[in-house]
């Protein structure tokens, strides 16, 4: 059957099943990171549901291990495996086409592993002969299995995860994709990022701008950027600072542009508004704002560039003339751009309780997660953003990229408060894992790995608080 016939098969068997609302059977089938063990299973996802469950084995350890999962995003899901010998797997997976996928988990001792899943079962006992082979040719004794992780294994390298928008079944749990090595020309480059922070206006002042520009800046310092930063810039700073931006910008690999404040469009063009703009009429926007398209114009001297715009908020200009609509207007990113945009087009983003604007918050949480390529981190916001406001607030991104860019490689130094004689990525994983989780058992197993680890004061409070509100 050529792989077109097949690719349709499967398609439409995904549609009848979405339009009975049943359940789809998929075939597991994965391997310890060093390969001294393999585990097979079956699972079923519920396409409209966003949820399912699955059962695996392990070979040589002889585990039994069941497991629950769910949607957090299209085709991306996160759940817990519970095993007969009290291992305890955080899971996270993703669909890589309509009958396979892939995923990658860890336990509460630091092991990892990786697996895929099928549709197809034919597929399936491909996958399995080569998987049970290579561990059989390794001959690996799993004592260390048993047990806490005792040194870092070296990682086997996983394909990357590929997003498509078609339906799919819901992905089989595992933990965060590993990406490729922070190594990758596009993510070990000179980065420079120009962040501004305008909320001083006279008629529509905004408290968190400011705060946004400054805490933005200082994640991207520890991420290895070069920063530029304004705050509360009248329209021809603001313009001299995107210009110097882009001379400067020349012989680095990534530029980044970050603006959060007030934004407006106008007969579908985008504007990021000054702090002293006296805008009257339609054509006094353009005489007294910044066109974004003037600040994708400086970024053509590096070849992957970053646009983020938390600028979507509200603001009295509104409603003065009849071509400015609410939010920000559709872009076309140019090549090896991404355009992110804290709400859909011609919606309102919030400026946020807090210290920082919603959209800022979600994405300050993420930006350092490692090993998530830069398209993951702003589904990430997106997926935080929505749940933080009830789907209020739904990010959104316009996207030519060419190349991969990690803000945090797959295997990123170790912070010098990590606990001595731990594994730095075991535990941030874990961390990850657990760390909006509503159950103590959780936070009991991350302290039980992790007794002085990073988080471990935090876990502590957490468990504190929840042992008050009984």
């Amino acid at each position: 059957m050529s792989l077109r016939n097949r690719y349709w098969r499967n398609w439409i068997a995904c549609l009848a099943a979405l339009l009975r609302g049943g359940c789809v059977k998929v075939y597991i089938v994965g391997h310890t990171e060093d390969w001294s063990d393999y585990m097979t299973g079956t699972g079923n996802a519920d396409p409209l549901g966003g949820q399912g469950s699955a059962e695996i084995r392990f070979a040589k350890l002889g585990a039994a291990c069941s497991g629950t999962f769910r949607d957090y995003a299209p085709g991306k899901a996160r759940g817990e495996t519970r095993c007969d010998d009290a291992r305890v797997i955080k899971t996270e997976s993703w669909a890589t086409s309509l009958s396979s996928g892939k995923g990658y988990g860890i336990d509460q001792w630091g092991h990892r592993g990786e697996f895929d899943f099928f549709t197809d079962i034919n597929d399936y006992e491909r996958e399995l002969a080569t998987v049970r082979a290579e561990v059989e040719r390794r001959k690996l004794d799993v004592a260390h299995l048993r047990g806490p992780r005792q040194m870092p294994m070296t990682p086997a390298t996983p394909a990357t995860a590929a997003h498509l928008p078609e339906p799919v079944p819901s992905a089989i749990p595992a933990a965060a994709p590993a990406a490729p090595d922070a190594a990758a020309p596009a993510g070990s480059g000179k980065r420079l990022a120009l962040v501004i922070g305008n909320g001083s206006y006279r008629d529509a002042p905004l408290k968190n701008p400011v705060n946004d520009a400054r805490a933005l800046s200082t994640k991207l310092r520890a991420l290895g950027f070069e920063v530029m930063t304004g705050e509360n810039l009248g329209q021809r700073d603001m313009t001299r600072l995107v210009a110097r931006f882009g001379e400067r910008l020349g012989g680095h690999d990534v530029g980044m542009f970050f603006f959060a404040g007030h934004g407006i469009q106008v007969r579908g063009k985008n504007y990021l508004i000054p702090v002293d703009a006296q805008i009257g009429s339609e054509n006094s926007v353009r005489a007294e704002a910044v066109d974004v398209d003037a600040v994708l114009d400086q970024l053509s001297a590096s070849p992957l560039n970053l646009v983020i715009l938390d600028a979507c908020r509200n603001n009295p200009f509104e409603r003065r003339f009849r071509s400015v609509g609410g939010g920000l207007a559709q872009m076309e990113a140019p090549k090896g751009t991404l355009i992110a945009y804290a709400t859909a087009p011609g919606k309102v983003a919030q400026d946020g309780d807090g210290a920082n604007s919603t959209y800022t918050t979600a994405l300050l949480k993420v930006l350092a997660e490692p090993g998530l390529a830069v398209e993951s981190v702003f589904k990430r916001v997106r997926s935080e953003v929505s749940r933080m406001t009830g789907d209020a607030q739904v990010p959104w991104e316009a996207s030519s990229l060419t190349g991969d860019f990690y803000f945090v490689g797959a295997n990123p130094p170790a912070a010098p408060a990590a606990a001595a004689g731990g594994d730095s990525e075991a535990e941030l994983l874990f961390w990850q894992s657990v760390k909006d989780s509503p159950d103590r058992g959780d936070y009991e197993a991350y302290l039980r790995q992790f007794s002085n680890g990073r988080f471990s004061e935090i876990a502590r409070n957490r468990l504190n608080r929840m042992k008050s509100t009984k």
